[in-house]
């Protein structure tokens, strides 16, 4: 008797999810959507933060990173700070519906244990692959100190 292949392998689980995908697009389309409130479970551990386009992540990240650069004088961090804000150039023009977005970006990211114990830490910037996100809420967690 031959062996039939199970549900699984004939319809294997995407790679990402689609409607997480579809909202992050929504926000780096820069409509008048800037930031969406969300929760990821990622690997047993909770990512909370609000979802911002790739552009205004990079932007913010490339402020952050040479702002930390003091010495440096100012020409030389300007230059890095313009070469890395230019990674979110891709973002700066409409994106298409498809190929959905394989990244997601997240302002003020905090981080919590999977029973909703915050991991010590200030809000962050986050980058991560839509395809390691397990499962989502809308809203964002907040930690005791926060309340």
């Amino acid at each position: 008797m031959p062996i039939e292949a199970s549900d699984t392998t004939a319809n294997p689980a995407p790679s990402a999810d689609a409607f997480l995908q579809f909202l992050v697009n929504l926000v780096n389309n820069g409509s008048q959507l800037e930031s969406i409130g969300v929760t990821l479970q990622m690997g047993g551990m909770l990512v909370s933060g609000s979802i911002v386009s790739g552009a205004e992540y990079f932007d913010r990240f490339a402020a952050s990173f040479t702002g930390s650069l003091d010495t440096l004088d100012a020409d030389t961090r300007d230059g890095v700070r313009r070469s890395l804000a230019e990674l979110g150039d891709v973002f700066r023009v409409p994106q298409p519906a498809d190929p959905l977005p394989n990244y997601i970006h997240l302002a003020d990211a905090l981080f919590f244990m999977a029973d909703g114990t915050p991991v010590a830490g200030q809000p962050t910037l986050w980058r991560g692959r839509t395809s390691s996100v397990d499962g989502f809420i809308l809203g964002r967690l907040q930690s005791e100190a926060a309340s």
